[in-house]
């Protein structure tokens, strides 16, 4: 660097302060690995070199903070399920429907499934009325803590901290958290079942406490599978925070619920 060119003594020869393996890259590489080989290395700028290490020009660390901010929104909006065009707030109202109108069809399909769910277990709900009161806060939680656990390893993807050689450990520790959230929630859930709902049958707080439980190890699962089940077919795992995982896990968690309800049916 210019640094260790001042600083060097007057007669040092430049093999000896010349740097050999430096970081570089070639034209074809991807800006968002250019700019985690710069944060990684805490580089000011990094080479550009073609096949014959040629020096073809560099990018600066003032180019990796426009090439990061570009990746972070894209990313962003495929969590939010609208695509990945950066310039969408400036697009006419037609432009904004075509871009959201594929992304919501997930939503669309996965409330209908939910919607045929409930209606198959509508006997169920007949002869147990307050179980329909309990299905918002189920499957909110289970949506709320499954995209936790997406943007997480999203994220972990994107910044290069996660490696799909340490996936399995991965994988568990998010289940291992689901299950420790499902229990906490799913005692505070039950507890409120059985004090709101005086007159219920007592096994309520029960199926509603395993349901919450069940519903967020279900979440963190799907949560953390869907991203990386993505990646490995090389397509882009931001999508997987979107309308994906949230209907998916609507539609385990819903069933999860009734079939537990089912369970204890003959003793409530």
């Amino acid at each position: 660097s210019l640094r260790d060119l001042v600083t060097a003594p007057a007669g040092a020869e430049l093999k000896g302060i010349m740097e050999r393996n430096v970081v570089s890259v070639t034209p074809d590489r991807d800006q968002e690995e250019v700019a985690r080989l710069v944060s990684q290395y805490n580089l000011l700028a990094i080479p550009v070199v073609d096949n014959n290490s040629t020096l073809l020009g560099i990018v600066t660390v003032d180019d990796v903070v426009d090439v990061i901010r570009e990746e972070a929104t894209e990313d962003f909006l495929q969590m939010a399920g609208i695509g990945k065009d950066r310039e969408i707030l400036m697009k006419s109202t037609f432009d904004n429907v075509k871009l959201r109108l594929p992304w919501l069809f997930a939503s669309w399909i996965g409330g209908t499934i939910a919607a045929y769910i409930i209606g198959t277990f509508e006997p169920l709900l007949e002869s147990v009325i307050v179980l329909a009161a309990f299905i918002p806060v189920i499957i909110g939680m289970g949506g709320n803590v499954g995209t936790q656990s997406s943007t997480i390893i999203v994220r972990g993807f994107a910044t290069g901290r996660l490696q799909l050689s340490k996936i399995g450990s991965v994988i568990w520790k998010e289940m291992r958290v689901g299950l420790i959230l499902g229990i906490f929630y799913g005692i505070l859930l039950g507890a409120v079942a059985m004090l709101k709902f005086i007159d219920a049958p007592p096994e309520l707080g029960l199926v509603v406490g395993l349901a919450i439980c069940v519903s967020m190890i279900i979440a963190t699962s799907i949560g953390t599978l869907v991203p990386i089940v993505l990646r490995k077919l090389d397509v882009d795992p931001a999508i997987a925070s979107g309308p994906f995982v949230t209907t998916a896990i609507d539609i385990f968690g819903l069933l999860a619920y009734f079939l537990i309800a089912v369970s204890f049916i003959s003793s409530i």
